[in-house]
């Protein structure tokens, strides 16, 4: 059987912080055309899309003659689309999907958007895009949620539960292999340093658990605006034994999980409304079987439970998450059942197999 021609569009082609979308479009069942460079696609990975962007002087003289209905980028796309006999579109972002869609109306596509985190919660986003979500989640064919958190969300915003799948990242099988060192006294932090993540409030536990564990020490693997605060708030406030690596290769990061005891990471919802989704460094690192110290926030407790595979704190709550680290620092049988037991989620629920099935049986449908 023929595969499906699948266009799937991500606003760049490859971002350290979204290694998600890299594994999603290498499991995906049909032949991929990867298009990019914002919510509106204009170039591809085939170097295609770009050469229709050339002028045209038919396009120049029709329009204006006002005689050319579409916009030059919507036609041009759509000229790509069809060249490319593509089945169905696949857009990663709500802004994507609400973006191209003039397009799909307008040839007739079958439309599948991926919601991810901030693109249904980002306040400026919501309002921008109110009305053009509400279209899209009419045409859409699925609306794809990264947890039950998200997914009423979207409901509240209008979507229609029957269109909505919940599906949850699924972290690389490489991490499965990884075996952690419960008797280290490395903590690790992984994530871009911006305000949902809240890297300092992830400082400041560790300062205080510091204070009761002296021997521990804290890698954070990461980058963005907020680093060079969390640099000065390390300076300033004297804290110990903490190194900021900057971005790692997946292979570093697994090396890190390996030499670590526990991951923290205190997430919380930013002043604009931006949310997360379900981490996939959460997923990872339970994979990798070590526990997770992390906050109730969006779709983390719905793969951390509480007690089970490690502890929930509420947002904000920089001395139970403390208090919660120097219980794992204290009790290493403790976190190697957390680790042991997240390792286990993992593989009865979010496996790679799985998560690509679903997706795949999504697509699929007619």
């Amino acid at each position: 059987m023929e595969k499906l021609k699948i266009c799937f569009t991500s606003p760049a082609y490859s971002v350290y912080s979204e290694t998600f979308i890299q594994n999603l479009k290498k499991g995906i069942d049909g032949e991929i055309f990867h298009c990019f460079g914002g919510f509106f696609p204009f170039e591809s990975e085939d170097k295609e899309l770009a050469n229709f962007w050339k002028p045209k002087i038919y396009h120049s003289a029709l329009r204006r003659m006002g005689l050319l209905k579409k916009s030059l980028d919507q036609l041009y796309f759509s000229d790509y689309l069809k060249k490319k006999k593509i089945d169905l579109i696949f857009a990663n972002y709500g802004p994507s999907g609400a973006k191209i869609l003039p397009v799909v109306k307008s040839i007739e596509i079958p439309l599948i958007v991926h919601f991810h985190g901030f693109d249904a919660s980002v306040n400026d986003i919501i309002f921008k895009y109110k009305e053009s979500y509400l279209e899209m989640f009419t045409i859409a064919k699925w609306i794809i949620v990264a947890s039950n958190a998200m997914k009423q969300d979207l409901i509240d915003l209008g979507a229609p539960e029957t269109k909505l799948k919940m599906i949850v990242y699924a972290p690389n099988s490489d991490f499965l292999n990884i075996q952690p060192d419960y008797n280290s006294n490395q903590i690790l932090a992984i994530g871009r340093f911006v305000e949902k993540k809240a890297p300092y409030l992830t400082l400041m536990a560790y300062k205080l658990a510091k204070e009761q564990c002296p021997k521990l020490k804290l890698k954070f693997i990461g980058d963005g605006p907020l680093l060079s605060v969390c640099r000065d708030l390390t300076e300033s406030l004297k804290i110990r034994d903490l190194e900021f690596t900057g971005v790692l290769s997946p292979k570093q990061i697994q090396n890190e999980m390996a030499n670590s005891f526990c991951f923290m990471q205190h997430s919380k919802q930013a002043v604009n409304g931006d949310k997360e989704g379900t981490p996939v460094a959460i997923l990872e690192t339970m994979a990798a079987g070590l526990p997770v110290i992390s906050t109730n926030h969006a779709g983390i407790p719905e793969v951390v439970i509480d007690g089970q595979n490690g502890f929930i704190v509420e947002e904000g709550d920089v001395e139970e998450m403390a208090n919660k680290l120097v219980e794992l620092c204290s009790d290493r049988e403790l976190s190697k059942k957390f680790g042991e037991n997240g390792k286990l989620i993992i593989k009865r629920n979010f496996t790679e197999k799985e998560y690509f099935k679903k997706i795949n049986q999504l697509i699929s449908q007619p």
